[in-house]
């Protein structure tokens, strides 16, 4: 598969590289792939995302994910596994995603401290989570697509580390022992373990081709992506779960997922479905009927308060509601916080001189009755030995 993969590449390089050298303008991606069709509609979706800082809530949970077995969340990313034997751990969103075409870029780290790492990473799209189990630590007979980046050379064949696109049905088991050579549906064999930087992967699913795209890790730039796998008519669930899952066996390595950002696709010409139209009609009437009962709350509160203070009512000043407006004196402005912050910090310093004067007299008091100790003894050997006074002095 990892042949066949190249093969399809290098042919259309051929004449591209012909046309730069007679001096021929570039040719967009457009132009160069057959059939292309506008670009199409890409929007960010939040709910199938996640990205640090601040990526973990006091309670340990990740907003719209759920994560399992040894996967560990923290301010800056999600370490699916660690660098132990043995270990299972996955991530997946909570919800089922409702757009029929995606797009993804994940970015992660495999590292380790031995030549060979194991087992390996996956990137999925499935009809169902699949939180744990003998895949990369997630389920086997999964309905719909894995992405595996495969660290560990099973059959031998020397092909590892590599990158495998493997589709299911829910009917067929992994063949793991020949890392998935006879399902896989496309691969190229990249070595994304211990990279300087980390590893971006950018998955495309559109009007039923799934395209793989490698940010090999060597550069900072975010967009050096290398063309890796694809397939054409594949098609996956109108609708699945987006999950990350890795494993260790008897080597192991550190994966670690920094980002996981979602997009949705929408051809050209087609609508965009509104953040209203997203929301069912059962919620919808929910958060209606919600905010009707918080009306009529306020109202009950607000005639409460009239009738407990009647002589504020009339009075410029003093509505029900002055209390609100005087609660602005609380706030200060964005010039007021800037003169505070720099008073702060300016006190912060005075304070730390002061400290530093403490110390610095403490040490020289030191250093004071060292010298006198000192003295004391040079002169008491001086007038021991008169001949090496001069010496001993010096």
């Amino acid at each position: 598969a990892s042949s066949r993969s190249s093969g399809k590449m290098a042919a259309p390089l051929v004449p591209l590289v012909l046309l730069l050298a007679l001096g021929c303008p570039a040719i967009s991606r457009a132009q160069t792939t057959e059939g292309a069709s506008a670009a199409p509609h890409r929007r960010f979706e939040y709910k199938y995302s996640f990205k640090g800082p601040h990526l973990v809530q006091a309670d340990g949970t990740v907003p719209f994910w759920v994560h399992t077995g040894n996967a560990i969340p923290s301010a800056d990313q999600i370490r699916i596994t660690t660098s132990l034997k043995s270990q299972k751990g996955s991530v997946w969103t909570k919800n089922k995603s409702i757009f029929e075409y995606w797009e993804v870029e994940v970015t992660f780290r495999v590292t380790g401290r031995g030549r060979i790492g194991a087992d390996g990473l996956a990137i999925w799209f499935t009809e169902e989570q699949g939180l744990e189990g003998p895949v990369f630590g997630a389920a086997d007979k999964w309905n719909g697509v894995g992405i595996f980046f495969d660290s560990f050379d099973n059959d031998a064949k020397k092909n590892n580390p590599g990158v495998i696109v493997v589709g299911n049905n829910g009917k067929l088991l992994y063949d793991h022992q020949n890392d998935g050579s006879t399902q896989a549906l496309a691969s190229c064999q990249r070595d994304f373990r211990n990279k300087p930087y980390p590893l971006r992967a950018k998955i495309t699913y559109y009007q039923k081709k799934l395209t793989v795209l490698i940010n090999n890790g060597f550069t900072p730039d975010k967009e050096d992506y290398e063309f890796c796998a694809k397939v054409e008519d594949m098609v996956l669930p109108s609708q699945g779960y987006f999950g990350v899952s890795a494993a260790t066996g008897g080597l192991a390595d550190d994966h670690d997922v920094l980002s996981f950002l979602t997009f949705q696709l929408t051809e050209p010409g087609k609508e965009a479905p509104t953040p209203d139209a997203e929301i069912p009609q059962k919620d919808k009437e929910k958060y209606q009927e919600e905010f009707e009962h918080f009306q009529q709350e306020l109202d009950k509160k607000k005639e409460e308060f009239q009738r407990e203070h009647p002589d504020v009512q009339g009075q410029p000043g003093k509505s029900p509601c002055a209390f609100l407006l005087a609660a602005d004196d609380v706030f200060e402005t964005v010039s007021d916080r800037e003169l505070r912050q720099i008073f702060e910090g300016q006190n912060r310093i005075h304070l730390e001189i002061k400290q530093l004067n403490r110390q610095l007299d403490m040490i020289l008091d030191e250093q004071r009755k060292y010298v006198s100790a000192v003295t004391e003894e040079i002169a008491k050997r001086g007038a021991g030995f008169p001949g090496q006074q001069g010496q001993v002095n010096k």
